[in-house]
C-alpha cells in the first residue's frame, strides 16, 4: 500500500480501491491501494476527509505491517471510492509542521539548542529544548531568523537517502521501522535537513508567519508555543481586538496600556484592604450585639442565633470575636442553598467540648459532616432556617446546669 502523501501534499482528493476491511476498536476501517490521508505520527495529528462520502474520524499505522488504516464514521460498500482530504486542516498542518522545522534550526544556529519534543494539536503547537531558561533576547533572534528563512521563500523537498548516510541529518532518533524504501528527509533549501514523514509546503514563504507567543520552564527544558500562518494570523486578530477594546476602555494608547492597568490594579488592591478592614469593623460591631443579646448559663453567656445569608467563613471569624473573652459559648448556623452551616466556639476559660456538641448537633441533621477541637468546631447539613433555629435552641438549653 503507497503513501502518496510522501511524494506530494497537496492533493486533496484521489480515487482508490479499497484492499482490506477490518475495524478499529470497534469502528469500521478500511485500507486502501494507495493514500493520500497522512497517519499520526512523528508529532503530527491525522488528516480527516471522507472515503465514498463517510467520514474519516481518525487514520492510524497498524503495527506488524504498518499498514494505514482509515477509520471511519460507517461502513463503505463499495470497493471503488471518492477520497477528499479536508484540506483546511491538512495544510494547517503542512504550515506548523515545516515551521517547526524552521524554528528548531533557527535555535540551532542562534543559541545552540536543541530540539527533543514536538507536539501539534489543533490548538497548539510546541517544541521542547534541552535548557532550562531562556532569555528573551534569545527567543527573539531565533524568531528573526525563523522568518528570515519564511519570507526568503525557499524550497522545501524530500528525499530518500540510505540510514548510514545521515551525517548531518538532523533526527532524535532513528526509526525502528522505515515505511520507505529509505529514510525520508525534508530539506530546506540551505538551511536545515530534518528525517520526518510529515507533510510540509513547497516553499518556505507559503508559512507566511512564525510568532512565538510563549516560552515557558518545563523541567529542565524551556517549551516554545508558537503559532503559523493562519494560526499566527488568528492569534493576531484575537489580541489586536483584546488590545483595541482595553485602549478605548481605559482610552489610552496601546503603548499605555500596561501602565493603565498597573494604576487599576493598585487602586484594586488599595479597595479590597478598605473593604477588608470595613468588613472587621462590620463583624466587630455584629459581635458586639450579638454578645449583647445573649442568654445567660450561670456565669456564661450563650449566643445561639441563625444568620441567615452568612458564609461559613463568616460564621468562623464571628464566633472568634464572641469567644476571645472569657465565659463565651458561641453557637452559630447559617442556612444554605444546598447545606446549612455550623460552628460552636467556647471562650479559652470555659471547659465545654465545642467537639462533642457540634457531633451531638450534626447526628439531628441529614447528611451531617464536620468536627473540629475542644474550643472550636464546624460542620454542617440539610436543614432548613427553623429548623437550624430550633436545633441551636436544643443545644444551649444541654448547657445549663441539669440540661
Amino acid at each position: 500500500m503507497a503513501r502518496l502523501y510522501y511524494a506530494d501534499s497537496y492533493t486533496r482528493q484521489f480515487q482508490a480501491r479499497i484492499v482490506e476491511r477490518t475495524d478499529v476498536e470497534g469502528r469500521p476501517a478500511v485500507v486502501l491501494g494507495g493514500t493520500y490521508f497522512y497517519p499520526t505520527g512523528g508529532g503530527q495529528p491525522y488528516d480527516v476527509g471522507t472515503i465514498g462520502g463517510v467520514e474519516v474520524v481518525d487514520v492510524v499505522t497498524r503495527p506488524g505491517d504498518k499498514a494505514v488504516l482509515h477509520v471511519l464514521d460507517a461502513p463503505v460498500s463499495d470497493d471503488e471510492v471518492n477520497c477528499q482530504i479536508d484540506w483546511a486542516r491538512r495544510f494547517d498542518h503542512m504550515q506548523q509542521h515545516t515551521g517547526q522545522h524552521i524554528l528548531t534550526q533557527a535555535f540551532v544556529q542562534t543559541s545552540g539548542l536543541q530540539t527533543v519534543g514536538f507536539h501539534l494539536s489543533a490548538d497548539t503547537v510546541t517544541i521542547d529544548l534541552d535548557a532550562p531558561a531562556l532569555t528573551p533576547e534569545a527567543v527573539t533572534t531565533a524568531e528573526d531568523l525563523a522568518n528570515a528563512v519564511v519570507w526568503e521563500n525557499r524550497p522545501v523537498t524530500a528525499r530518500l537517502i540510505a540510514p548510514d548516510e545521515a551525517e548531518g541529518v538532523r533526527m532524535r532518533r532513528l526509526p525502528d521501522q522505515l515505511t520507505t524504501d529509505g529514510l525520508r528527509v525534508v530539506d530546506i533549501d540551505g538551511f536545515d535537513q530534518t528525517a520526518c514523514g510529515g507533510t510540509h509546503v513547497a516553499h518556505t514563504g507559503e508559512i507566511g508567519l512564525i510568532k512565538i507567543v510563549r516560552a515557558e520552564k518545563r523541567g529542565d527544558k524551556t517549551r516554545i508555543e508558537f503559532r503559523c500562518g493562519g494560526r499566527a494570523l488568528a492569534d493576531y486578530r484575537l489580541k489586536n481586538a483584546v488590545v483595541n477594546g482595553l485602549t478605548a476602555d481605559l482610552t489610552v494608547g496601546i503603548d499605555e496600556v500596561r501602565l493603565a492597568v498597573a494604576r487599576l490594579q493598585d487602586g484594586m488592591r488599595e479597595a479590597q484592604r478598605g473593604l477588608k478592614a470595613a468588613c472587621a469593623r462590620l463583624l466587630e460591631a455584629d459581635a458586639a450585639e450579638l454578645l449583647a443579646s445573649a442568654s445567660r448559663s450561670g456565669e456564661i453567656a450563650v449566643v445561639a442565633r441563625v444568620l441567615a445569608g452568612r458564609e461559613a467563613g463568616e460564621l468562623r471569624q464571628l464566633a472568634g470575636l464572641l469567644a476571645r473573652g472569657d465565659g463565651v459559648v458561641a453557637l452559630l448556623g447559617a442556612p444554605g442553598a444546598e447545606r446549612a452551616s455550623l460552628v460552636f466556639a467556647r471562650s479559652a476559660n470555659l471547659t465545654a467540648d465545642m467537639n462533642a456538641l457540634l457531633r451531638l448537633a450534626l447526628a439531628e441533621l441529614p447528611s451531617g459532616k464536620g468536627g473540629g477541637q475542644a474550643a472550636l468546631a464546624q460542620g454542617g447539613g440539610e436543614a432548613s432556617e427553623a429548623e437550624l433555629a430550633a436545633l441551636l435552641d436544643r443545644v444551649a438549653q444541654s448547657l445549663k446546669p441539669g440540661g
